[in-house]
C-alpha cells in the first residue's frame, strides 16, 4: 500500500507489517514499479521517470534506488540474460 504526502511517500508492506518512508523521487519510482509492467529494469524505469532518453547518471541513480528497494524487502531483483 502506498500513501502520498506533500514531502514524500509512505509504503506499507503487508507481508511483514513494516512502513518505509520514501522521498518524492523514490516514491514516484516505486509507484511506477507497481503500475507499469514495462519498466522492468533501471534504464526503462529511468526513461519512465524522466520521460526522455535517460543519461547514464539517471540510470545509475535508478539502479541505486532499486538496490535500496531490494534491501528494504520491497522488491526482488532478478537478472535476465
Amino acid at each position: 500500500m502506498l500513501q502520498r504526502w506533500p514531502d514524500g511517500v509512505v509504503v506499507y508492506d503487508d507481508a511483514n507489517a513494516s512502513l518505509h518512508a520514501l522521498n518524492l523521487v523514490a516514491g514516484e519510482a516505486f509507484e511506477l514499479l507497481l503500475n507499469q509492467s514495462e519498466a522492468t529494469d533501471a534504464r526503462a524505469l529511468a526513461y519512465a521517470l524522466v520521460q526522455t532518453e535517460p543519461t547514464e547518471e539517471d540510470v545509475e541513480l535508478v539502479a541505486s534506488l532499486l538496490a535500496q528497494f531490494e534491501s528494504m524487502g520491497l522488491i526482488e531483483c532478478t537478472q535476465t540474460r
